[in-house]
């Protein structure tokens, strides 16, 4: 059991990562994303309305 793991791990690793990657490609250029990230990307530029510092 040991040699199988130790024999299909990095293989599976590799496929899972890889498709975790592609979900996020998708997820960041699907066509009703670009309005949402520009509004996220504006967060650290916006004025803070409760007077913190």
């Amino acid at each position: 059991m040991m040699e199988f793991i130790a024999t299909y791990a990095p293989t599976a690793a590799l496929l899972f990562f890889f498709v975790f990657f592609a979900g996020i490609v998708f997820w960041v250029f699907r066509p009703g994303a670009k309005k949402t990230l520009q509004s996220h990307a504006q967060i650290p530029l916006k004025e803070d309305r409760h007077g913190g510092e």
